[in-house]
Formats: structure tokens, C-alpha cells, sequence
């Protein structure tokens, strides 16, 4: 059964509640509904202002650690949630608020697009595309543009407190914004994000002091980067010090300062034109 979140707070609550009391959850259910309630209020007004629709629903039959976008009618923008996401001591907050971010990146990240399925029947992009971004493109988006938003106004310090910071990405993030800068923080908690947000469901043998040195001769549109080339893409949007919107409506990320070097999309999965 699919539940409109909003209009079920409690059952949100004493759902969690009741998992929490049997498992040994990360996320408390008051931050789930917190970073629900952030979700909408970032995305909404953009579809609204299409006379569009934005909605988020939980899957309160699914187990499954993952979540998903949904676009199968032209004037609607969903995010479902797996209440596994919920339950699952391997999923923090920031690793929750970066998969909304993830999430809203295939709907609001711009191109590069994905190819349509076989046999697709529904709405698809005026160039023949999907409405959906690619992958790589909506990690990207994740953390140069939707995750900033996500915690605006935190404590990113104390946010960090207690956790393992890798002295590559200390070292890049007070490079890119200032040594000990909040903005330093906000880049070293969003890179760690991306670390939690590709191993919720199991370790895997990435690191940021190992990038993927590959370039492809053809942007990856319509598959999955390898995981340590979306480690190092989550990263450079965490260093990318563009102003950027967190709408692109199907259209090119136009990018200034971050459009070469560390912060710019990888050229193991993004090809530049």
C-alpha cells in the first residue's frame, strides 16, 4: 500500500517507534519526518509553479534499503521511500537527506537524460529522452545543489562530530572553501554523506583516496557508474563552489568555476561536450 506521507505523521511515528524499540535504527523518527517535511517544501513550489505536482510517498510494504523517482505521468514528480530506509541501522540522516537528494536529482537534475525503456508507452522528454536525469548526473546534483539546501542552517561541525574524516577530503574541502570554514564542513559532511549513501546496504572496496582514473569516450547515460566513479562524483559536487539552482527542468548544468579540475563532473562517467 502507497501512504501520502504528510497526512500520516503519526503513523510515521509510532511506526518508527515501534521499530526502533526491536532494532537499532540511525534515524529518529522525528528527523525522518523532518527531512520529509524539508523535501516538500524545497520541491513542491517548482512543480507547483508548472501547475505540476511533487509528491512523497513510503512504501510501508517494501523492507528493501532503497528508494526511487518517479515520473509516469507528465505532471507529476514523486520520491518513494522503502520503509526499510527507515528501519535499517546502516542508514543515517545524512545518508537519508543525501538519497532524497539523489532521488530528486532523476526529476529535477537536468541532463544528461536517460534513454527511453523498450516499448515505453508513457510521457518522454521533447528530444526523445526520458524525464528522468542519468545517474551520474543525479549524484552529482545530490551534493552541488539539493543536499546544501537539505541542511541549511546546521551546525556542520557538530554534525561531524565523532566521525572518521578521510584527510583527503579535509584537505580538498578547506581548499575549495576555506580551512575550518563552515563551508569546509558542509563540503566534509556531504562527501561523507555520499560514502554512507553508496554502502547502506553493504561495504564496498571504494575510497576517496583511490578515484577512478578511467575516461570514457561516451558519456554513461543509461547505466550505473562504477561505484568508486559516483564516490568521486558525489565528492566533486560537495567541492563545486557554483550557485547552483535546484531546478535545471531537463536542461544542461551550466557550470563556470566547477567546470574543470576536482569539482567538475568525472570523466570516468561524464564525457564533456
Amino acid at each position: 500500500m502507497l501512504l501520502r506521507l504528510l497526512g500520516s505523521f503519526f503513523i510515521l511515528v509510532i511506526f518508527l517507534l515501534s521499530a526502533q524499540a526491536n532494532a537499532q535504527t540511525s534515524v529518529s523518527p522525528e528527523k525522518a519526518q523532518a527531512l520529509f517535511t524539508k523535501t516538500k517544501s524545497l520541491f513542491e513550489p517548482i512543480a507547483k509553479a508548472r501547475g505540476e505536482e511533487f509528491f512523497l510517498e513510503i512504501h510501508w510494504d517494501r523492507n528493501t534499503v532503497s528508494a526511487q523517482a518517479v515520473r509516469n505521468e507528465m505532471k507529476k514528480y514523486g520520491i518513494g521511500v522503502d520503509v526499510g530506509m527507515l528501519t535499517s541501522s546502516r542508514v543515517n540522516e545524512d545518508a537519508l537527506a543525501l538519497t532524497l537528494c539523489h532521488e530528486a536529482g532523476h526529476l529535477f537534475g537536468g541532463r544528461p537524460l536517460r534513454s527511453l525503456p523498450a516499448e515505453w508507452e508513457g510521457p518522454s522528454d521533447e528530444t526523445g529522452k526520458s524525464l528522468l536525469t542519468s545517474e551520474g548526473q543525479a549524484d552529482y546534483y545530490s551534493t552541488a545543489a539539493c543536499f546544501r539546501k537539505m541542511v541549511e542552517g546546521e551546525d556542520h561541525r557538530s554534525a561531524l562530530s565523532g566521525k572518521e574524516i578521510p584527510q583527503r577530503v579535509t584537505t580538498l574541502c578547506d581548499l575549495a572553501w576555506g580551512s575550518r570554514t563552515s563551508d569546509s564542513y558542509l563540503c566534509q559532511r556531504a562527501a561523507l554523506a555520499g560514502f554512507s549513501f553508496l554502502t547502506m546496504v553493504m561495504d564496498f572496496p571504494i575510497s576517496f583516496n583511490t578515484p577512478d582514473k578511467s575516461v570514457v569516450d561516451t558519456t554513461i547515460a543509461d547505466s550505473y557508474p562504477s561505484r568508486q566513479c559516483r564516490l568521486d562524483t558525489l565528492l566533486a559536487g560537495a567541492l563545486c563552489k557554483d550557485v547552483l539552482p535546484l531546478d535545471y527542468a531537463r536542461k544542461d548544468m551550466l557550470l563556470k568555476s566547477c567546470a574543470l579540475g576536482v569539482s567538475a563532473r568525472p570523466a570516468c562517467w561524464f564525457k564533456t561536450p
